[in-house]
């Protein structure tokens, strides 16, 4: 039988014991393989091709890294079919996805202005007319009964600005109208909203909780020093910083909270600041179960001013985000010893599998503007120019998206298709990113490609030091993964 090393393999040699780690891309697996092993295959993948008979003493091992794909018939195109697979799946998700995402911007206008944000640029759109509000519900309502799908499992919304708080009087009216358009066709009915947090307050919170918004991201960019700095408010009285964690220290049971900390150099410097005052604030460990952080690589927009911001070259944002994952696990770790609560681990993370934006690659998935207009990326919402050319004023008709339906990650440039870690690539995952930045010059590549080995030693030499300490973790394949690498 004539096989092959698989193109998507990862052979990465453990020198302190005498070992291999064995990763395939494109299926997750892992094996860890003694010194004898690890050198037959550093040599078969030398080959283009080997016959088992010729290695008679591994054959059981040949066999089973055989079963597990990390060897291949030498016959298989693996490249040939990961592509096909996937634009299998692609043409698929026309009748097979059965969920509706949308984001809604309740208005562009924000009580902040931060410099990196297309928020610098704001007009003075608010969603306030009833024919656009009624547009956008007889539009959802049209899609509902028109698309060729059986059983919706669900109706996503996401309240968008701006800053959404602005105008909780649309929130109210289209939640209503949404609520009941769900309950006459039977779909599960869900909201989260992306919010600055300074008009979180107790009354907003439980306005929150009757609209069913049951998640919610909150920006906060480090300690006071550099978010007030990064993140100011228009208005030159009221706390910033702290008005933040006042409001989420109030945040009510039902409700989930995304820490997003954008971050640079001078961002990562505070970070050890932010993790105490949200401790005092009582809001992370205490509200481990219900508040979560994450670390976002801060690049600003084209024409925004960026001239104080120190950003992060992606391999020291791939350091820094580890680095802060250990700081959780020891920052937790030490509360839990003091409260009797279990201990944590550091998890060491195996790369995920990217999806596309649903909202840029679904035919059921849109960002509504306050003017009726629909976009395909929720960083166009701002310019009429860049949306879809489709409106509420329209029936829906998949024909009006063809476009985007048909973004490929596997065919957006050759260097892409022939890049064994496509399948966990983030930067092709935002193809609105990908199709206006990708030159001859400018990939938009994962961080994995250059970190894969040397993360991979890092936390397998933990683990096998401190078992108790590191705990394997593979992620699970998100289904409606939205707004990607925002």
């Amino acid at each position: 039988m004539k096989i092959k090393f698989s193109f998507y393999n990862q052979l990465i040699p453990i020198e302190e014991t005498s070992e291999y780690l064995l990763y395939n891309i494109l299926n997750g697996g892992l094996r860890v393989l003694d010194d004898s092993t690890g050198r037959l295959l550093l040599d078969l993948s030398n080959l283009d091709s080997f016959n088992v008979e010729d290695y008679n003493e591994y054959h059981d091992v040949i066999q089973e890294l055989l079963d597990e794909g990390f060897l291949v018939d030498f016959y298989i195109d693996e490249k040939e079919s990961y592509q096909q697979d996937y634009l299998d799946s692609q043409l698929a998700k026309y009748r097979n996805n059965s969920h509706i995402g949308l984001t809604i911007g309740t208005t562009i206008l924000c009580n902040m202005g931060c410099p990196y944000c297309f928020q610098t640029v704001k007009p003075n759109k608010t969603l306030r007319d009833e024919k656009v509000i009624n547009g956008i519900v007889t539009y959802i309502g049209g899609l509902i009964q028109k698309a060729p799908v059986k059983k919706w499992a669900g109706l996503s919304i996401m309240w968008y600005g701006g800053e959404p708080l602005i105008n909780m009087d649309v929130i109210e009216n289209l939640t209503t109208k949404f609520t009941a358009l769900c309950s006459q066709h039977h779909i599960p009915y869900d909201a989260s909203m992306v919010t600055n947090g300074i008009l979180l307050t107790r009354e907003t919170w439980q306005f929150l909780l009757k609209h069913q918004v049951n998640s919610i991201q909150i920006t906060i960019d480090g300690a006071k020093e550099v978010h007030d700095s990064y993140r100011p408010l228009k208005s030159a009285n009221g706390k910033n910083y702290e008005k933040i964690l006042e409001n989420l220290s109030m945040m009510p049971l039902g409700i989930s909270a995304t820490i997003r900390i954008n971050t640079d150099k001078r961002v990562a410097a505070t970070l050890p600041k932010l993790l105490d005052d949200l401790k005092d604030y009582g809001i992370w460990p205490q509200r481990q179960n219900q508040v979560s952080l994450k670390l976002a690589w801060l690049r600003g927009y084209a024409g925004a001013d960026t001239s104080n911001m120190r950003f992060l070259a992606q391999q020291e944002f791939f350091d820094i985000e580890n680095q802060f994952s250990a700081m959780l696990v020891e920052r937790y770790n030490k509360w839990a010893k003091s409260n009797s609560r279990e201990m944590a681990k550091q998890k060491w993370k195996l790369p995920e599998k990217q999806n596309d934006c649903a909202t840029y690659v679904s035919p059921y998935f849109f960002t509504f503007d306050p003017e009726g207009g629909i976009h395909k990326c929720w960083e166009t919402i701002h310019e009429k120019e860049k949306s879809s050319g489709s409106t509420v004023f329209k029936n829906w008709d998949v024909d009006d998206f063809k476009k985007y339906l048909n973004y490929s990650r596997t065919n957006v440039h050759p260097v892409c298709y022939n890049c064994k870690f496509n399948p966990i690539c983030e930067g092709l995952s935002c193809a609105y990113d990908t199709i206006h930045t990708l030159s001859e010059q400018n990939f938009p590549c994962t961080p994995w490609k250059t970190e894969i080995d040397r993360y991979f030693k890092e936390m397998y030499l933990r683990m096998k030091q401190n078992p108790d300490q590191v705990v394997l973790h593979k992620p699970e394949q998100r289904a409606h993964q939205t707004h990607s690498n925002k």
